[in-house]
């Protein structure tokens, strides 16, 4: 009896412990995460995650669902461009599209390798975005490291498409 409540507990242990949480990505080498940046096309996409989590995950509005970032890496500059669908965004839609690329297809950014962050070029100096991957999706959430902003972090999906 004591044996097997013994390789129960042994058993459930290993159960829980392999699991993975869906919600903390698994951060690599930041190596590989240019690779990965690098090597897709990303398309933004709709997440549901729970209704608690409605108020930080992004929802692209519908002229930027046709759009598609591509992620450069280069010796001296990265940069990251915008091909843009057949549906225009107006002032007030494509926050993600207008707070990044300020009505340019470009925007050059540095990748900090310790903290798998990207800073953009024109951006304040207390904003970046953390870069985590979950399977083939892409998820950048906005920070803002101001300690007088009262700042909420937006969550913003992608899908990666082989190019």
């Amino acid at each position: 009896m004591i044996k097997k409540m013994i390789y129960a507990i042994v058993l459930f242990s290993l159960l829980t412990n392999c699991a993975k949480d869906k919600g903390t990505p698994i951060y690599d080498d930041p190596k590989d995460f240019q690779k990965i940046l690098s090597t897709y096309i990303w398309q933004p996409i709709h997440v549901n995650e729970g209704s608690e989590n409605q108020l930080v995950n992004y929802k692209p509005d519908d002229c930027e669902m046709d759009n598609s970032y591509l992620f450069l890496f280069q010796d001296e500059s990265n940069e990251m461009r915008l091909d843009k669908g057949a549906k225009s965004c107006t002032a007030q839609e494509g926050m993600f599209e207008l707070g990044i690329f300020k009505g340019k297809n470009t925007n050059g950014f540095t990748f900090n390798k310790e903290k798998a962050t990207i800073k953009f070029s024109d951006s304040d100096p207390y904003s970046s975005y953390l870069v985590a991957f979950e399977g083939n999706r892409l998820i950048i959430t906005s920070q803002n490291n101001n300690p007088t902003a009262n700042y909420i972090p937006i969550k913003y999906y992608f899908k990666g498409v082989k190019k």
